[in-house]
């Protein structure tokens, strides 16, 4: 989380200063959409913004870059927009309507993610609120289908759990406490094909057994899902199709 935020044209850009001791240069690198200045202790702030200054358009280009790629995932929520749900592409159907509340409407049959928008809304920018209820809804449907799969693989594996907890994690699609016996997914688990959700379940089920990522760990996730390194590249090359 940064720290503190350095105005470079017309971008506040958000930073993390680091000060060590046995340092002589001055790092500036980003990670993610934050800019990282590592340095000595003894390196005033005056100086370390000189070299800024002296960077700035390097440093510039690079966050508008990031930014850019960043935008790029996310969801903008107009019509025709695409969305995924169980692996297949719905498209995103915005209608303002009379009512008080915001509602989103699945309609399977013919592929379409309905948002209803109560009409005093209709000149704002709505991203903020429709992902809060997108996320919710998310969530609903995902629990909705763990309920029926995650019975059925731990009967499979005969491996049992105490507890199913669905969240609203970004960086990892399933987490587990082997000592608690509790379970962990995302709400966006049901965006993903349903042979993928296979896959993260028998994952997540195995850590009951295997805490760590060892090579029996991979063997039992394996005697189940003959194919988990594939689908394992497919999880991580199609990260967009699961971002809000």
């Amino acid at each position: 989380m940064a720290n503190t935020y350095i105005k470079i044209k017309d971008k506040e850009i958000p930073a993390i200063i680091r000060n060590y001791r046995h340092i002589n240069s001055i790092k500036i690198y980003f990670r993610g959409n934050v800019l990282n200045i590592s340095k000595s202790k003894y390196v005033s702030k005056r100086k370390m913004l000189e070299v800024i200054k002296q960077n700035e358009e390097h440093i510039y280009e690079q966050y508008l870059k990031i930014i850019s790629k960043e935008n790029d995932k996310m969801k903008h929520w107009y019509t025709g927009e695409k969305i995924s749900y169980k692996g297949e592409d719905f498209y995103v159907q915005i209608k303002y309507v009379s009512k008080k509340r915001l509602k989103i409407i699945l309609d399977e049959k013919n592929k379409r993610f309905m948002i209803e928008i109560p009409e005093i809304l209709e000149n704002q920018d709505n991203k903020a609120i429709i992902d809060k209820y997108v996320k919710r809804f998310l969530c609903v449907k995902t629990k909705e289908y763990l309920e029926k799969r995650l019975p059925y693989w731990s009967q499979k594996m005969k491996i049992e759990y105490k507890e199913c907890k669905v969240g609203d994690a970004t960086s990892k699609y399933g987490s587990c406490i082997p000592s608690k016996k509790v379970l962990h997914f995302s709400n966006r688990l049901i965006m993903l094909p349903e042979d993928k959700i296979d896959a993260i379940i028998v994952h997540e089920l195995s850590h009951m057994i295997y805490a760590n990522h060892s090579n029996k760990f991979y063997q039992l996730v394996q005697q189940y899902i003959p194919n988990y390194f594939e689908i394992d590249r497919w999880l991580k090359k199609n990260v967009k199709k699961v971002m809000i």
